[in-house]
């Protein structure tokens, strides 16, 4: 019998100046448009039945991180009272990697400032897997930071983050 527990995981943390509803609605409302903010997300689409307030329950994303081709994702928790999303990514992966899911948790801490934590469980198995581990979770730790830095922005700032200009204007010349 093998492990069925995640191998890698890695987490990052942000306190953004916003209303903790205003976070949600892009994070989780708009499961579908994390291509908007996202700098590792060419585009993203939403698709499946919405979840209790949800515009979507699942989304596609065209991703340009190395080693993943384009992903899809499913909703597994969406508790818009504790303000918690899960989600899993159910293609895409690299086939060592068995399982993946992300996690966001927005926590209050008083009426504009909320702290957005963001978790990510792998289980990547075989022996890449085993040799592959150090170095997805220190990537994986990195991409989230990045993330939750990009999120802040996006939502302070109402624009995305320089670094996901930059993004935008690689894929849409690579698009010409």
């Amino acid at each position: 019998m093998h492990d069925k527990k995640p191998n890698v995981n890695a987490s990052s943390g942000i306190i953004i100046k916003a209303p903790i509803e205003k976070i949600w609605q892009i994070l989780a409302v708009e499961f579908g448009d994390i291509g908007n903010w996202a700098s590792g997300v060419d585009a993203s689409e939403g698709s499946g039945t919405p979840i209790n307030g949800s515009t979507c329950s699942e989304r596609a994303c065209k991703i340009n991180a190395t080693g993943f081709s384009d992903t899809k994702e499913r909703i597994t928790v969406y508790d818009k009272e504790g303000y918690i999303l899960k989600y899993t990514l159910f293609h895409g992966l690299p086939g060592f990697v068995k399982d993946a899911y992300n996690t966001w948790q927005l926590l209050p801490k008083d009426e504009s400032l909320t702290l957005v934590k963001a978790t990510t469980e792998m289980r990547a198995t075989g022996i890449m897997g085993a040799m592959m581990n150090g170095f997805m979770t220190r990537s994986t730790q990195k991409v989230l930071k990045a993330m939750c830095q990009e999120l802040k922005y996006f939502v302070e700032h109402g624009e995305p983050h320089p670094t996901k200009r930059k993004a935008i204007e690689k894929y849409n010349r690579k698009k010409k």
